[in-house]
């Protein structure tokens, strides 16, 4: 197949080249990992949610059809809050954000 105007066997995909820095900011955007609608980010939500102490040592990763994935800095902590914390700690960032947008939380070993 030739693209218009193009050489055979390439294909034209839609639009001008974007810099890195043009395409971090939509994958972002696309992530969910913006401001929500109540204007508050999705990190202040859970800094908020999660107090002083525990926002130190987690920080949100991902959201993904409403589960957002939580990184904790150290596996003797991701074991209290998979294992003993996670509907409180649901029930504290639906507190903070009723929307609806939060559905569940997961945790996992993070490096940061």
């Amino acid at each position: 197949m030739t693209a218009a105007g193009g050489r055979p066997g390439t294909e034209q995909r839609g639009g001008a080249p974007e810099t890195v820095g043009q395409i971090l900011a939509r994958v972002t955007r696309q992530s969910g990992l913006t401001k929500t609608r109540r204007g508050s980010s999705i990190a202040d939500l859970w800094s908020r949610a999660a107090g002083p102490e525990l926002d130190a040592e987690t920080r949100p990763s991902t959201l993904r059809q409403g589960v957002l994935t939580i990184e904790v800095r150290s596996a003797a902590l991701l074991a209290e809050l998979a294992g003993f914390r996670t509907d409180e700690m649901l029930t504290r960032l639906l507190a903070e954000d009723s929307s609806g947008r939060f559905t569940g939380l997961k945790f996992r070993l993070g490096v940061f």
